[in-house]
This record gives structure tokens, sequence and C-alpha cells, in this order.
């Protein structure tokens, strides 16, 4: 008999560079080649993917590329059509195809667009209340008639069963883990803190910079991963709080760039309103960084006690925690420690043999218990 076949949308994960969800899907696939499987894989992109990732995953599986003028044209033609006589698709990114007859699998990374607006500040564009009206939607209607489900955290298992109307046991945690490789902790620790300038008002890059303002120098802030049209607007907000000279703002940047970025920083910041896993945390911790955090959603249940906790809306104690922390280079070697023993006992081995066995248990080859 023929082996089934899944088709994956490998979109995010064949970019370069990647964000979260992009990391996500390149680094399971990478770990789902080295486990004996009874099925075959095909991964399917789109015209954002960098050709020397594309070359890389093809090295692993078929990769099929296909053109679409838009997202919603992709994801509910281009895809299921891509995908016709597979056993098996699994959308990694939050939504599929909403028309077809295929047997799905869902990785459903938060239901953010439920909370926006409501929990955290921020203009929402038009073009924003039409991608959000469509995924919503869709999401109401993939979600119960999925063969399984994926998340990756307790928090967003408990809240998108919650929302969704889905039960959790129909809901399977795949935790996120950090980039492999070698830890390299550098000491000491560089003056300045690290942050992320995404314009996403979740991210709460504002409440860094209000923080900035009570930071003492010679600490200085680095943002970087900052959208184009975010460049120019966090420029301007540092001057009108009159920190432009102690604040560097940045693009994307490589993956060495920013593990070498993390290695030095006296901290990484990161008081996000929101987050289905939170992977830069451990991305930081991985490499020897100490994290301050937020204490909202997902965040303290992947800090453990290995970071430091601070209200979201609060800068003022933020600043306090920075500035306590720069101070104390002892404490910065402590939380250091702790958070590479943190981050190591996350994997993405484990990530993809959990994904393995949802597809078993979907396609029916899962062994009897």
């Amino acid at each position: 008999m023929p082996r089934p076949r899944i088709v994956i949308d490998g979109r995010y994960g064949l970019r370069n560079p990647r964000r979260g969800v992009g990391e996500y899907v390149y680094q399971l696939l990478k770990h789902l080649a080295a486990l004996e499987r009874p099925y075959d894989l095909t991964v399917l992109g789109d015209a954002s993917a960098a050709p020397d990732v594309v070359r890389e995953v093809g090295a692993l599986y078929p990769v099929v590329i296909r053109s679409a003028p838009n997202f919603f044209w992709w994801e509910q033609v281009v895809l299921p059509r891509a995908a016709r006589g597979a056993a098996l698709l699994h959308g990694t990114a939050n939504l599929g195809p909403l028309t077809t007859t295929l047997p799905q699998i869902l990785t459903i990374h938060d239901v953010i667009e439920w909370h926006r607006g409501r929990e955290f500040p921020g203009e929402i564009a038009f073009r924003h209340k039409v991608s959000r009206f469509y995924r919503m939607n869709a999401l109401r209607r993939l979600a119960p008639r999925a063969r399984a489900i994926l998340t990756v955290s307790r928090h967003a298992q408990d809240d998108l069963a919650q929302t969704l109307k889905v039960s959790p046991e129909r809901i399977t945690v795949t935790p996120l883990a950090p980039k492999p490789g070698v830890m390299r902790p550098h000491f000491p620790k560089a003056p300045y803190f690290l942050a992320l300038g995404a314009l996403d008002p979740r991210k709460n890059v504002m409440a860094v910079l209000r923080a900035m303002t009570r930071v003492p120098e010679p600490w200085r802030l680095k943002v970087v991963g900052a959208e184009p049209q975010a460049l120019p607007l966090w420029g301007r907000r540092c001057a009108e709080l009159g920190i432009a000279g102690r604040v560097d703002v940045a693009g994307m940047v490589s993956d060495d760039r920013l593990a070498d970025l993390y290695r030095h920083a006296t901290a990484f910041v990161y008081p996000s309103y929101y987050e289905g896993f939170g992977l830069p945390v451990l991305e930081a911790m991985a490499q020897g960084c100490p994290v301050i955090a937020s204490d909202r959603a997902s965040l303290p249940e992947v800090m453990g006690a290995a970071g430091l906790a601070v209200p979201a809306d609060d800068p003022v104690r933020l600043a306090a925690l920075m500035a306590e922390l720069a101070a104390d280079r002892p404490w910065q070697v402590i939380l250091a420690h702790e958070g590479m023993v943190r981050a190591a006992s996350f994997s993405w081995a484990h990530t993809a043999l959990l994904t393995h066995q949802a597809y078993l248990k979907a396609l029916g080859l899962a062994p009897e218990a």
C-alpha cells in the first residue's frame, strides 16, 4: 500500500529571516526529519520563500512553491488544490482551508484577536480589521472539525479551549524551544538593555522606552526587529521622551547577530501584553541573558522562576527593576545561569516527537494503548 502523505503549510518556515511562527515551522521540519515515519511529508510554500531555505528543507522533503495574490487566496484556494490527494493537511499558522474535505490538523498559536483592543491599547488599521474578521470567523469554523489541535503552552491551551469552545482534551501542547547550538554567556555584561521593536501594540515597546527615561546612564537601549515603517516612529518617540541619544533602533538582524546581542546585554526586556508562548524569552535565556518580562499570559509559564516578572502596564516598576539589575552584577550572573538551565529544559526534538505522535493518531496509525 502507498504511504500516507501529509502536506504541511511551510510558508513562514521557508522565510529568512523568520519571526516566531516561522521559527516554529522551520525547526519542526528539521527535527521531524530525524524521526522514523510511516508517512511522507510535502512542504508547501509561497513566493516569500528564501531560496537558501528552500534548498535546505528541500534536501529533506519535497518542497512545492505556489504563488497567490494575497494570503486569503493562498490559504483558501492554492493550499487545498496543492494538497489534493493528501491523507492529512497541517495548518501551521492558526488557519487552514474552509471548504476542503481533507482531514486537517491545526497549530493554533494563540487567540490574540479575541483579546486585541480589549485587554491592551492600540489602534487597529483598516487592513488589519479585515484580516482580523477573516481569521476570527475562519477559526471558529475550523477548530471544531479539526482532527487535532496543537498549541504551544498550557496558557494557550486554556485560552483557546474557552474562546473556541473546544474540549481541552482535543488540544495537545507542543512547547517551543530555543535555537539549537552552543550556549556561550558573556560576563561582565555590557551596559545596555535589549528589546524587540515590532509595531504591534501588544509588544508594548512604549513601556520600555518610558522606562529608559528613568534608567541611569551609561545604560543604553538597543531595539531590534522593527519593521521598516516602525523605524522613524520609534525615532520620533525617543526624541519626544528625551532619550534619542541613548537608544539604537534597528530592523531584523541575523541569527548570529541577535545571539551576540543577547549574550552581551544586561537584560532582555519584554513587557508584552499577550503571548501564546513568547519564544524570544527562551532565546534570550539560552544565551545567558537575564530576562525581565511581563507577568501576563504565557510568559510566567515559559520563564518559570528563572526570569523577573513585572506588570506590563507599569513602566515605573519596570525601570526600577532594570536599574536594580544594572547595579547588581552577581544577580546578573545568577539570572543568566538559571535562565540557561530553564532554556535547556525545552527542545525542538520533543516538539517534533509530540507532533509526530499527533500525526500518527490523526492517521489512525498510533499504537494501541
